[in-house]
């Protein structure tokens, strides 16, 4: 039951993660060192979810961990001089957000977490079961 419960609790990250990237895939600001001058804003970076194994002492499966990490090309140039955070060029840093990718990263997430779910449900009907034979 522990493993399913640490893969629900990665899955719950992952969608976070992307609802968190498609929420704020028009937050733009200025590109370079943003925040430098006179208090412009920086894009929103957006993250992929990781996810790695857990092992006990004697290398036995103990669940899974999970974590974000920045996406190695965060922010790409987009061309809009109406912005307050256009450059001398008329350029925005607007956050490297694939639309698609993060629908399939909730969709993918949505059913390892159900799947997790279906784990523990079963766990804990065999347990009542086990329970009842024993009464």
């Amino acid at each position: 039951m522990g493993i399913a419960l640490s893969g629900a609790a990665v899955e719950t990250r992952r969608i976070d993660a992307s609802a968190s990237n498609i929420a704020n895939a028009r937050t733009t600001g200025r590109l370079g060192e943003a925040g430098a001058a006179g208090g412009a804003r920086s894009p929103y970076a957006p993250v992929a979810a990781t996810q790695g194994d857990v092992r006990g002492p004697e290398g036995q499966g103990a669940g899974v961990r999970g974590g974000v990490k920045p996406l190695s090309t965060p922010v790409v140039a987009e061309y809009d001089p109406s912005s307050p955070d256009a450059d001398a060029k008329g350029m925005v840093g607007v956050p490297n957000v694939d639309a698609g990718g993060e629908f399939g990263q909730q969709i993918l997430g949505s059913r390892a977490y159900s799947a997790n779910l279906s784990v523990v449900r079963a766990t804990g009907d065999m347990t009542r079961d086990l329970l009842r034979m024993q009464a």
